[in-house]
């Protein structure tokens, strides 16, 4: 068991929300691996298990999307999406500014670039950090956001 008793609770509650319990793997392995950091092997056949699908749906679903680690990481990511909104908007001017920033520390901070669509197009361009959204980057927000993940 790799999951605390209060994160396993949440997924059962999860699960009972959906008609269809497959519904609520994503949500899931969003919750496993927020308490874990990553999902490895264990944890993905184990929220298999509590939404009550085959292991294999866990772990095909745990591979699809990029928002979804298999390995231990940075402490926070930085995935800035370069779909073709966000790629007009200046998507690449930010993923350089982010991965040139010399107050940024790399070891504990990785910056990278993703075909996944966040749905935020007309906030162009943006970035997940961790688990939160950042929009509109260019001029000061950019600069607020190099100033947070330099306090990282």
């Amino acid at each position: 068991m790799t999951l605390s008793d209060a994160t396993r609770s949440a997924i059962q509650r999860l699960v009972a929300r959906f008609p269809e319990p497959r519904s609520a793997l994503l949500p899931a392995l969003k919750l496993a691996q927020g308490e874990v950091g990553y999902l490895p092997s264990e944890t993905i056949a184990e929220t298999a298990e509590l939404v009550g699908v085959p292991h294999a749906a866990a772990f095909e679903l745990a591979t699809f999307y990029t928002m979804l680690h298999l390995e231990r990481g940075p402490t926070t990511r930085v995935v800035v999406c370069a779909q073709l909104p966000c790629a007009l908007r200046g998507a690449e001017s930010v993923v350089r500014q982010l991965q040139t920033a010399p107050t940024i520390d790399h070891q504990r901070v990785e910056i990278e670039r993703t075909s996944e669509c966040f749905g935020a197009c007309h906030r162009a361009p943006m970035a997940r950090v961790g688990e939160r959204y950042r929009e509109g980057l260019h001029g000061e927000a950019l600069e607020q956001l190099i100033v947070d993940l330099s306090a990282a």
